[in-house]
């Protein structure tokens, strides 16, 4: 069971890197960086994508959809693949990487720069763990939250790659179903380090 999880992980991984070629026609950007891809499921030799899009009613939604299911077919182990379109959480801006908003003249680079390296003031904010948000995104918003989740037991978040591949549509509950982590137990670390955790 382990030996799958661990394969479903590596497929996931090569699944993003595929996706990485699929870009919006109108704004030259991977789907990827754009933050259009909400979750990839694995099945045996099945995968179902969950992807948005950054406009309800987009002319492209078709072009985007068959692009991103062929995308899939092209990683050997993959043999079928759904596309599901899904309009929540609603797709932002925000949902961009700095890569993309840079990318997109959203960004100079003194801005870019500063949006990778800027730590956040903790101590003015309460600390939010969201089990429904993407582990990259919390491991960008908390300097500790990888050691956090390494200390747990989730010993690949250390893995060069992950968090810009994989993390950027697993949120705690899958890594730690993948990795036979209890999930209170995660919980309970981030409370003793001062987070409020929002599971539901």
């Amino acid at each position: 069971m382990k030996k799958m999880q661990e394969k479903n992980l590596k497929l996931v991984d090569k699944i993003m890197t595929a996706l990485q070629k699929v870009e919006d026609p109108e704004l030259l950007v991977d789907v990827v960086n754009l933050g259009l891809i909400y979750g990839i499921d694995i099945e045996g030799d099945h995968a179902t994508i969950k992807m948005t899009l950054t406009i309800v009613g987009c002319p492209l939604s078709t072009y985007l959809q068959n692009s991103i299911e062929k995308a899939v077919l092209s990683v050997p182990e993959i043999k079928t693949c759904d596309v599901k379109l899904v309009w929540y959480p609603v797709w932002s801006p925000e949902r961009m990487t700095t890569a993309a908003k840079q990318q997109l003249g959203m960004l100079d680079n003194e801005q870019a720069l500063d949006q990778e390296e800027e730590i956040e003031d903790t101590e003015e904010k309460q600390k939010i763990i969201d089990f429904s948000v993407p582990i990259k995104k919390l491991a960008e918003e908390y300097p500790d939250f990888v050691q956090i989740m390494y200390d747990c037991g989730f010993t690949r978040i250390k893995i060069p790659g992950l968090l810009s591949t994989v993390g950027r549509v697993m949120t705690i509950p899958l890594g730690a179903q993948a990795m036979k982590i209890d999930l209170d137990k995660i919980k309970r670390a981030f409370e003793n380090k001062g987070y409020k955790v929002i599971d539901k």
